[in-house]
């Protein structure tokens, strides 16, 4: 008899066994399937209805209405009155000592942003650019096409993973504008970073096309509109560094300012020897001012793939050579690269050595020009 109630309980243990065994996994399945249609559907349709948005809020080709035009003040004195009949405190005053009435920028406002950002700056007053990148016949076959925010250096990576104009939950993030950067100083060197999604090919995943040398030469040529200007970019170095210490080997790209034009042109010539690519032909000067774009990359977990370029100056032509850039054969990677594929770093003089041997064709120092 007791045997046969030992056999009972046993049974009764199993079967409340298998029922929270099912339990478990029809929770599971549940669970499993909705994370699956978040990151499968929802996910993605939030991201391109975020970039619609935007898309559809920033005027490109920003023109003045009527209405807006008509209301701008004019700079020109009343041509009815004679300047002998203008009087200051009942004396007459010389045209040599009136000044005309300053007009307003009709493109910027009161703040000295540029008008064609009003509308997402309403939307989200962290708004502070643009970024566009498109093939030398002006086809924008990158996705690349997104607005910039930035948020305080408090949270430095608030939009890694949020809208920019929800500010919810958003895998994808939002492109945003590095921390230590500043649009408002305008700092000598603009980082700027977005996520890799190759599952849409969307963000920043197109920077990791510049490892192919064809996509070099059809997209030489960056657009990055801060809030306060307008402005095209060479690109002048492609190159991959960890994202963080953790082996020994990072390379800290995420530099906004110097501490003087040597220290600036030291960094410059860092980048330029890790560069896959030498560029010769966009030179580099002090004053110059660079655009640095990164994303995750995959050669070994956590890497970066760094995309650098120059502003175009005033009056400078805004085309590059394509044809002069070729591999660099003494690229400098980092050592945990070596580490996992082999290879060995090659030698890299240093950069009074490689000024005084002439190895720096792209060098162009401000006291020549």
């Amino acid at each position: 008899m007791t045997n046969d109630n030992d056999k009972l309980k046993n049974k009764k243990k199993v079967d409340l066994l298998i029922r929270s065994l099912r339990i478990v996994f029809i929770i599971g399945f549940f669970v499993f399937t909705a994370l699956f249609i978040n990151e499968t559907l929802i996910q993605p349709y939030k991201m391109k209805k975020s970039i619609e948005k935007a898309q559809n809020l920033y005027n490109h080709d920003f023109t003045l209405d009527e209405d807006e035009s008509e209301e701008l003040p004019s700079n020109e004195l009343l041509d009815e009155v004679e300047i002998s009949d203008i009087e200051s405190d009942g004396k007459l005053v010389s045209s040599d000592n009136i000044s005309p009435i300053p007009t307003p920028d009709p493109y910027r406002d009161d703040l000295g942003r540029l008008r064609k950002f009003s509308r997402l700056l309403e939307i989200n007053e962290d708004v502070k650019g643009w970024i566009r990148i498109d093939n030398i016949n002006g086809e924008n076959d990158t996705k690349i096409d997104y607005v910039v925010v930035q948020s305080s250096s408090q949270d430095p990576e608030y939009y890694l993973t949020r809208d920019w104009a929800t500010h919810d939950y958003l895998k994808a993030g939002s492109i945003f504008l590095d921390s230590s950067s500043s649009v408002e100083t305008n700092s000598r060197n603009l980082i700027i970073h977005g996520h890799n999604m190759t599952s849409s090919d969307d963000m920043f995943h197109y920077l990791l096309e510049y490892k192919d040398i064809n996509f070099l030469k059809e997209h030489p040529i960056i657009s990055f509109d801060s809030i306060y200007e307008e402005g095209l970019w060479k690109v002048f170095s492609v190159y991959i560094t960890p994202g963080n210490n953790d082996r020994g080997d990072f390379f800290p790209y995420v530099r906004s300012d110097f501490s003087d034009d040597r220290d600036y042109l030291e960094y410059i010539y860092q980048i330029r020897v890790r560069s896959q690519y030498n560029i010769d032909d966009v030179d580099i000067r002090e004053d110059d001012q660079i655009l640095t774009l990164s994303t995750c990359s995959y050669e070994l977990s956590d890497y970066r793939t760094i995309i650098v370029a120059r502003k175009i100056r005033d009056g400078e032509d805004p085309t590059v050579d394509t044809d002069s850039i070729h591999k660099n054969k003494k690229v400098l990677n980092p050592a945990s690269f070596y580490k996992h594929y082999g290879g060995k770093a090659p030698e890299i003089p240093s950069l009074d050595e490689a000024l005084e041997k002439g190895l720096i064709p792209w060098y162009n120092p401000k006291e020549a020009n």
